[in-house]
């Protein structure tokens, strides 16, 4: 640790484990902003370059399993779009395995954020680094990290006690995992936002494709949710302009495209309509109109920010969407002002000393 004699603080070494290579934007851009929120303090900061086995195979799997070829040279084109902008984040020594995170040399460890206290989730895979397992007694935080789906009742997470007991501060991102660790701990964690809302606003970037269009950032939408959304955009008189995934009943598409300008993109087309955790957080973060279409596999995540910010859900049951589905939070909105200010406080606080 260094101190500066100007403004009598303590600046660190820290070392944020997260998921970090995954082909998703979501999971991108909440390493980037963590660690360009640390950095912005003095802090000199680099990500554990850590991947199990699960994760390593599910991303392979997920590039070379489709046997389409117009497909498979798609998934290639993106995956390098990623893998470039992965090689700019603050990346530290590869650790090839569990066994080589107890020799590293940190101030602290920051857990989080994503789902990676998520037991149930075939990324984590239940793997104990995640909470720090085998790491020693060096301090430990958690920020934003995620149960996800993992019910409070679990068996599995009894085990997890004595691992959480060594943190020195636990904070996560939504309610269920709230509920969790405070009852495998009796210590009420802080509830804090994602990383990406600790960053500034986006340029909106407005193209031939995102100008004028609906933007949608869905994965995995239902066949009664693709109806639904293309008769929304028939009668509001628009295009659908897909970011970040191809699909062919969207009239343009921006499949291929830097992580770091999802949100920008979003931010140029007219109206967002979502199933995702960070299609809300990327909605949130540049104050634009949103739809929040319901998803049973992401509901949970999202459940958090609908019930804080009291923001509308079209559910299954509902027949069609309506422009009273739409949310839009001004830049004056001071329940998601304040909530931002306390997460950044969270941070100054257990990274001053």
């Amino acid at each position: 640790m260094r101190t500066s004699s100007l403004i009598h603080r303590t600046y660190m070494k820290i070392g944020i484990l997260t998921f970090h290579r995954g082909i998703n934007a979501g999971g991108f851009l909440q390493a980037k902003s963590l660690s360009s929120f640390l950095t912005s303090r003095g802090h000199q900061v680099e990500l554990i370059d850590y991947t199990n086995a699960a994760q390593k195979r599910l991303d392979h799997e997920a590039i070379y399993r489709t046997r389409h070829p117009l497909r498979f040279l798609s998934n290639i084109r993106k995956q390098r779009s990623y893998l470039k902008a992965i090689a700019t984040l603050p990346i530290g020594v590869r650790i090839q395995s569990a066994e080589n995170l107890s020799a590293l040399d940190y101030d602290c460890v920051v857990f989080g954020s994503d789902e990676i206290w998520n037991i149930c989730n075939p990324f984590s895979a239940g793997d104990r680094a995640f909470f720090g397992s085998g790491m020693g007694a060096g301090r430990k935080i958690s920020y934003a990290p995620s149960f996800g789906s993992t019910p409070p009742d679990d068996p599995n997470l009894a085990s997890l006690s004595p691992l959480l007991a060594e943190f020195e501060a636990i904070s996560v991102r939504d309610q269920n995992s709230l509920a969790i660790v405070e009852s495998l701990t009796g210590r009420r964690p802080d509830l804090v936002v994602d990383p990406v809302l600790l960053s500034k606003p986006d340029k909106p970037i407005k193209n031939a494709k995102t100008a004028g269009a609906i933007g949608i950032y869905l994965m995995g939408p239902s066949e009664h949710d693709v109806q639904r959304v293309c008769r929304f955009a028939a009668g509001a008189g628009k295009d659908l302009c897909s970011i970040g995934y191809h699909y062919s009943w969207a009239a343009r598409n921006i499949a291929f495209c830097d992580p770091a300008d999802v949100p920008g993109l979003l931010a140029g087309c007219d109206l967002v309509v979502t199933n995702t955790f960070h299609g809300v957080v990327f909605s949130l973060k540049n104050r634009l109109p949103f739809i929040i279409v319901s998803h049973p596999s992401k509901d949970q995540k999202i459940d958090t920010f609908r019930r804080r910010l009291g923001l509308s859900t079209v559910t299954s049951e509902m027949e069609e969407i309506t422009e009273n589905h739409v949310n839009q939070l001004g830049p004056e909105d001071q329940i998601l002002a304040g909530w931002i200010d306390e997460s950044k406080d969270f941070l100054e606080k257990h990274l001053s000393a």
